[in-house]
């Protein structure tokens, strides 16, 4: 299994992060391949969300369902996309965050900064 997919609004698998839903939204879908390693799966996340918002992205869905821990370094990449997102009108969307998920975006208070969304939509 791919640490880290770029899907289209409807689900179907995308080639990269060119493609994109045409309001701007782009979905990537994480695993804990993408979330935890320091190299190549932090590094391929890194790609992907610059891909995507110097494509045009505003907002960014971000489907953490198989992800058990946020690490430092994904929370660093998500406050970043956060900010670009925002600049342009946008929002990031953590979906399906596991309960590790949401306890460090509590302890850290970065809680309040994603809106969040059940897995499986």
């Amino acid at each position: 299994m791919a640490a880290l997919r770029v899907l289209d609004r409807a689900g179907a698998t995308g080639a990269g992060a060119g493609d994109r839903p045409e309001d701007g939204t782009t979905v990537l879908v994480l695993d804990d391949d993408a979330a935890q390693a320091p190299g190549r799966g932090v590094g391929a996340l890194r790609r992907e969300l610059g891909e995507a918002l110097d494509g045009g992205c505003s907002t960014l869905v971000v489907d953490v369902s198989g992800v058990d821990h946020l690490s430092s370094a994904v929370v660093a990449l998500l406050l970043r996309a956060k900010r670009r997102c925002r600049a342009r009108g946008g929002r990031v969307v953590l979906r399906g965050p596991s309960r590790g998920a949401v306890e460090v975006l509590h302890r850290t208070g970065l809680a309040p900064l994603f809106d969040v969304e059940p897995a499986g939509r």
